[in-house]
């Protein structure tokens, strides 16, 4: 219907109040308005409970209704004054509403949306609020209209109409709304990606400017691992902002607000100010409009949003409006240790072909939660991000610790990445290393260090994370590894041995800050070391998948894990081939985050004495039970370690068995032949069977999903009892 044989006839139903926040589905209505009224009769308020409440003071001073629009994502801002204001049980006073119906079911629309969408009739039903879905036609639209008047004046009860999409015929606004600055929020936007560490986090609102941040990110290849998009909850983008920072003191946090979101909840500044926190950084793009549902005027236009922001209590602030200043301020505002605000005033606008995230929501939310603990850098040449890293945190004097013999071969490209600082080199400590060798390196380095960076195998970045948890030290932790297979720069836990027994530190506090990941560090390994390495991934990948403590995030880590090891281990290891090295990098980083959550189970648990008595590597060690685990897990006759029942095993184990093969005696056999990695203990001149099955804390098997005796391992170790 046309917007103008609407507005004509609430007029002639003595409406004279329109009020709300502005929604793409009635965008063409609200235009009209805005059009039509005077400043007296059209106020876009903060929020939509601030429409409510307004409403309600119109009807006290007129005794007329007024109208309230808003999107359906609006409604939890009403339901306060809706309950305690316009209730017939408190003040009794009717109003119309206007709400779009965005997330209308089995209409394509975001993710934001759909749950909204699905409840919106029945959450105004649950606060008693009748509803009608407005007909597309005008002479059907005022029939509704006419008994929705008589309804509220009837009861003095509000009434709701729910907007369908292309309810109403485009109108063309006589003056699109323009303020004058001519800086480009996208320009602006990517001034600011440009010049931010790669260890800081940007928290976006939801509208253009999420969606800028997405397209910025990928036309310049970058990562979308440090952004958090909002796509909903308008105007609480600072907040969730405030609570990563209080979380996260180690890193800046960027909030990129606009002005309509700001306004919406601006009382959550006077909090973020509170605060007083050094990372907690706030950025509003101010256009003066509700930009991204029709450009319709926002009341920030007459406010100073940097004397607010002072006077709610922020230390420092700035405002801009051309490309020349933002850059002048920029390196201040970063700078600023106390929380500070920068206003930058952009036009009106965004490109016709801006796209919008590929990623769902919740897959953002994971890939974001990921980067919080730790910033990665996983690709073949990753190494040159060591450089700078070094620079944008200002290390000058890092403290390396390497292996012997695998440094020498990568140790050129390692010194051109730390040509600029001054590094001391250690690597005085055996393969598996020793609380006394960790006690001896705290004894002889004295000289001061501002980072600590581990290059080489699990050994090396164990030996890295266990100075720094028994020196207690807070320096950040830079894990380069340079075999493919525990993905210890992935864990929160190191290997040590005391006394000859192998001990695990397990504390976030050991987690590195950042991980380079270079695939080419695995280029003239020997064919052994590769094989040994993969099927410690390969095995941690199976064994996180099933374990007890396995969660919905550890099983899907854990899962692509084993099907890269599937598709490359044999590749990986026989040939030189670039693409299965950097797979098998991406399939032990991603096993190291799974065993992270997960932790391992009974195949990891039997293979340390193998290791410590026989010197047979780990993941080799590991290897050797790990079919006969598998067999034994899916033969689901154990009583149960997992609370989650018999049924989930034995959907875990399907799925699993989907994953390698369904004749496992057959798959593993081949695979071993094929990497030639030996599998007879009479060759590996492994003996004392028994002992080592005793050997084994059996508290430590209580992540198995199956609860192994002392017989059970004696089977696993080839051993029928």
């Amino acid at each position: 219907m046309k917007p103008k044989e609407l507005f004509d006839y609430l007029k002639e139903k003595n409406i004279n109040c329109f009020c709300g926040v502005p929604d793409s589905l009635l965008k063409d209505f609200c235009a009209y308005i805005e059009d039509n009224t005077s400043q007296n009769e059209h106020t876009i308020t903060a929020n939509e409970g601030n429409a409510i409440a307004l409403a309600c003071g119109n009807y006290l001073a007129s005794g007329n209704i007024a109208l309230v629009y808003m999107q359906n994502s609006g409604i939890g801002n009403c339901i306060n004054p809706l309950l305690s204001l316009s209730d017939e049980e408190v003040y009794n006073i009717p109003l119309l509403m206007f709400i779009g119906w965005r997330g209308e079911p089995n209409k394509k629309d975001e993710p934001q949306h759909i749950k909204q969408g699905k409840l919106t009739d029945k959450l105004l039903d649950k606060i008693g609020i009748k509803c009608e879905i407005m007909p597309n036609s005008f002479e059907m639209a005022k029939i509704s209209l006419d008994k929705a008047f008589d309804y509220m004046q009837e009861t003095k009860k509000p009434f709701a109409f729910i907007i369908r999409k292309d309810t109403f015929e485009r109108y063309i606004k006589k003056s699109d709304i323009q303020n004058s600055y001519t800086l480009e929020r996208e320009v602006a936007i990517a001034e600011i990606l440009k010049k931010l560490k790669s260890s800081d986090i940007v928290v976006s609102t939801t509208g253009y400017i999420s969606r800028e941040v997405y397209e910025i990110r990928e036309k310049y290849s970058q990562s979308h691992k440090q952004d958090f998009l909002t796509v909903g909850s308008m105007g609480h983008t600072s907040s969730i902002a405030l609570g990563i920072a209080l979380k996260k003191p180690d890193r800046t946090i960027y909030c990129f607000d606009g002005d309509g979101s700001f306004l919406m909840h601006q009382g959550s500044i006077i909090v973020n100010a509170s605060k007083d926190l050094v990372n907690f950084k706030h950025i509003i793009f101010n256009n003066e409009a509700h930009d991204s549902v029709g450009a319709q005027p926002c009341a920030t236009k007459n406010a100073k949003i940097t004397k607010i922001a002072l006077n709610s209590g922020y230390k420092k602030v700035y405002s801009v409006k051309t490309r020349k200043q933002l850059l002048k301020v920029l390196p201040k505002f970063m700078s600023d240790k106390c929380t500070s605000l920068l206003e930058i005033k952009v036009k009106c606008g965004a490109r016709a072909d801006l796209g919008r995230p590929k990623e769902k929501p919740f897959i953002n939310k994971e890939i974001f939660m990921e980067n919080l603990n730790q910033v990665e850098f996983s690709y073949k040449g990753a190494i040159k991000n060591l450089s700078k890293i070094l620079k944008e945190e200002k290390y000058k004097k890092p403290l390396v610790f390497t292996g012997k013999k695998s440094f020498e071969k990568i140790k050129p490209l390692i010194e051109n990445e730390l040509k600029k600082v001054k590094p001391k080199f250690y690597n005085d400590f055996s393969t598996n290393p020793k609380k006394e060798e960790v006690d001896l390196a705290i004894e002889k380095i004295k000289s001061k260090y501002d980072v600590i960076i581990a290059i080489g195998g699990g050994s090396v970045i164990d030996f890295a994370k266990a100075f720094r948890y028994y020196s207690k030290t807070k320096t950040k932790l830079i894990a380069i590894p340079t075999t493919f297979g525990t993905g210890s720069e992935a864990t929160q836990f190191a290997v040590i041995y005391i006394d000859n027994i192998k001990q695990s530190l397990d504390e976030k506090s050991i987690l590195p800050e950042f991980a380079i990941i270079d695939s080419n560090f695995s280029k003239n390994t020997s064919k052994y070391l590769k094989a040994s390495c993969a099927m410690d991934a390969y095995c941690q990948a199976i064994e996180s998948f099933w374990a007890v403590k396995s969660t919905h995030l550890s099983r899907k880590y854990a899962k692509k894990a084993i099907e890269l090891c599937r598709e490359n281990i044999i590749n990986y290891v026989n040939n030189e081939d670039e693409a299965a090295m950097e797979n098998m990098a991406q399939a032990s980083n991603l096993a190291g985050k799974a065993i992270n959550i997960s932790r391992t189970t009974a195949s990891h648990a039997l293979s340390y004495k193998i290791t410590t008595d026989y010197g047979i590597p780990h993941g080799h060690a590991v290897a050797l039970t790990i079919k006969n685990l598998i067999k034994k897990n899916f033969e689901l006759k154990n009583e149960l370690n997992d609370k989650r029942g018999k049924e989930f095993l034995s959907n875990i184990f399907d799925e699993l068995k989907n994953l390698l093969d369904k004749d496992i005696d057959e798959y593993f056999n081949n695979l071993f032949k094929q990497i030639e990695l030996e599998m007879d203990f009479e060759k590996l001149n492994i003996k004392d069977i028994e002992e080592l099955a005793i050997s084994v804390n059996l508290d430590r098997m209580k992540n198995n999903p199956l609860k192994l005796n002392q017989d059970d391992l004696l089977d696993l170790l080839g051993c029928k009892p």
